[in-house]
């Protein structure tokens, strides 16, 4: 069989095993070698032409493996990014500074977003875990063996340190900082740690999260805390965090409440069996009561966007505080919450849509305050979507997705108001995921979110 023939069965059989690479996902070193000897062949079959065709033929080989690539390849996003080092976690970070903490030594380090140069250095005393917490802009907190401590983010320098016995963080409302355990919670400080008040009880509910089911959570900033009463049937007293101060007292049923606003929110049930929501006013105005349909299935009670929120599977219901009127969002298109693939006590949850036969097919993150999906660019397949990160109001979430070919990569995306404001992406392995205004380590490495 002479060269040339030789060689266009050879460019055949490439291409007929270039589409077969596709459709089977055999892989990205596959694609390439197709791609490689389908250019091979091509040069081949021309080579005892007129040299401006051989020339013409290594032109169009080039720009078949070029094209190929550049057609199926989900190219990784990148941005300046530097090494943190082993056993380090991000902790804090403004819009000049990452603050990091060894998880060994109990370091904490102070460094530039830009180049990870270090700005600043010091050391927390402790001999276990050493847990920690962003305070507004300007400050940590970093907590264990019943120390606790406040680090400036501009200068590195311990603020204070005390001992707060086995009083846990709870929350803060950026000037004082709460600190809760089994009989007793405290108001200190935050640029002093001067104990400002203390109250008999424990914290079980704050004015910035979730419904009281986990009272040894951190709730990220609350104005009211619930302190929880000393037998089931004894009621709950809110105190204003500022000054510990007496807001009301509320005789519950259930653990179904929130604080959001100024009012204390209850939800029960009617006779025939809607969710009734009833407000106590805890700074002045008028107590409420309001009715609304709830869905089947799951639900979740928290504070979003300055409001009581139901969260359900293809909708969300918000209270406002002040009133009682009730707002309905549905999730656009019947997308429903993906209940068990990431962090839905924020405004951003992760939604799906399944196939007949219940199988996801469709993964996206939904704006619970507009029920509108956000926009997520990027290319590739998508194959499995988590929200890592969420506070209130922003969230980071995790894309799976693979290539014409089958190849993989993780795409993480900083969502605020609304819209995407920043991702990056790396091969296909899930790393560990920290964050601090806009800044994330994945894995060992420190990157800024950005648009790209």
């Amino acid at each position: 069989m002479p060269k040339r023939t030789a060689a266009l069965v050879v460019l055949a059989v490439a291409v007929a095993a270039a589409a077969l690479t596709i459709v089977l996902d055999w892989g990205w070193s596959a694609w390439i070698a197709t791609l490689a000897i389908a250019a091979v062949a091509l040069i081949v079959a021309t080579w005892r032409s007129r040299p401006v065709l051989r020339t013409a033929a290594v032109v169009a080989a080039v720009a078949v493996v070029a094209a190929g690539i550049l057609v199926v390849r989900v190219p990784p996003i990148r941005s300046a990014g530097w090494e943190s080092g082993s056993d380090t976690r991000l902790i804090a970070a403004d819009d000049q500074l990452a603050v990091l903490l060894n998880q060994k030594t109990h370091a904490v380090q102070g460094r530039a977003i830009s180049d990870g140069r270090e700005v600043w250095k010091n050391s927390f005393g402790s001999s276990g875990t050493v847990r920690s917490q962003q305070l507004g802009t300007d400050a940590v907190l970093l907590y264990g063996d019943n120390q606790a401590s406040v680090v400036s983010l501009a200068d590195g320098k311990t603020r204070w340190q005390q001992d707060v016995g086995q009083q846990e963080p709870f929350t803060t409302n950026g000037d004082v900082v709460v600190f809760s355990g089994d009989k007793t919670t405290t108001g200190v400080e935050v640029q002093t740690g001067k104990k400002l008040w203390t109250y008999s009880g424990e914290a079980t509910a704050g004015s910035g999260g979730q419904s009281s089911y986990n009272p040894r959570r951190w709730v990220p900033r609350s104005d009211w805390i619930v302190i929880r009463g000393d037998s089931e049937s004894a009621p709950v007293t809110v105190l204003d965090a500022r000054t510990g101060q007496v807001a009301a007292t509320v005789q519950v049923k259930s653990n179904d409440f929130v604080v959001a606003g100024k009012s204390f929110v209850e939800f029960g049930y009617t006779k025939l069996g809607r969710r009734l929501a009833k407000g106590t006013p805890l700074a002045g105005g008028q107590p409420w009561q309001t009715e609304f349909g709830r869905s089947n299935g799951q639900e979740s009670l928290d504070v979003v966007d300055g409001k009581a929120r139901a969260l359900y599977d293809t909708k969300a219901v918000y209270l406002d505080p002040g009133s009682g009127t009730v707002r309905e969002v549905p999730i656009e298109d019947d997308w429903s919450v993906n209940w068990f693939n990431g962090g839905f006590g924020g405004r951003y949850v992760a939604v799906e849509q399944r196939d007949r036969d219940r199988s996801v097919d469709a993964w996206a993150v939904a704006d619970t305050v507009t029920g509108k999906l956000v926009n997520l660019a990027g290319r590739g397949q998508t194959v499995d979507l988590s929200i890592e990160q969420f506070s209130n109001d922003t969230a980071i979430s995790r894309t799976t997705v693979v290539d014409a070919v089958g190849a993989k990569s993780d795409r993480y995306a900083w969502i605020t108001d609304g819209a995407e404001h920043g991702r990056l992406s790396t091969p296909g392995s899930r790393q560990r995921v920290e964050s601090a205004a806009g800044v994330v380590q994945l894995g060992q490495r420190i990157l800024v979110l950005r648009k790209d």
